[in-house]
């Protein structure tokens, strides 16, 4: 009895466990990724208010080169511990310490240690139909960007993220065309602004 007992206390953290190794291990995968994404926001009703389409490639160290090129053009780039976010049209560049937290910036979640996802969220599986597995992560730090984070693979391959606000804005980011691990020129997350671009420096 004692033996039946001890065993139904544990289950449950066994089970709770499962998602976040499950999760990690298929992080721990990736070393780069790249190809394109479809981004939508939706308001609190569904309502579609903007779309946006272009190119990513993320790798290992917390480098990510992300183009908009639709509806207008804006690149977002990042070395590891810089953040260049470059709008063509208006000529400008704003440069910013990358924040290490992963409220802050979701990017990471592909780019950074799977090792600091597991410290910054709490990991549950939110639904699993054949290869296609969600995840819900909810960021355990203050004043994170997003309430909750759901993030969906099929297979071992990121599919689509889903970011949900606050007030619950959500942000549906679908990815497409994506190739894992084939190598990355590291010279693209060094960004080197076009002559006669403002640039404006951020503190953290």
């Amino acid at each position: 009895m004692r033996k039946l007992v001890t065993g139904l206390l544990i289950m449950p953290s066994l089970l709770w466990a499962a998602p976040t190794d499950e999760l990690l291990s298929k992080l721990q995968k990736l070393e780069s990724m790249k190809g394109q994404f479809e981004q939508m926001v939706l308001d609190q009703g569904g309502t579609h208010m903007q779309e946006a389409e272009g190119d990513f490639q993320v790798a290992r160290g917390n480098r990510f080169y992300w183009s908009t090129a639709m509806p207008f053009e804006q690149l977002a780039v990042s070395d590891g511990s810089t953040v260049w976010v470059y709008d063509k049209d208006l000529e400008q560049v704003v440069v910013r310490p990358l924040s290490q937290d992963l409220g802050q910036t979701p990017a990471l979640l592909f780019g950074g240690k799977p090792a600091d996802v597991a410290e910054a969220f709490a990991i549950s599986e939110r639904s699993r139909e054949g290869e296609a597995v969600t995840y819900r992560l909810k960021p355990k730090g203050n004043d994170p960007l997003f309430d909750q984070l759901d993030v969906t693979f099929q297979g071992d391959q990121p599919s689509s993220m889903r970011l949900q606000d606050a007030l619950g804005q959500q942000t549906v980011i679908d990815f497409r065309d994506l190739k894992i691990n084939t190598g990355i020129d590291a010279s693209l997350f060094n960004f080197v602004p076009p002559e006669g671009t403002d640039v404006i420096q951020q503190q953290q």
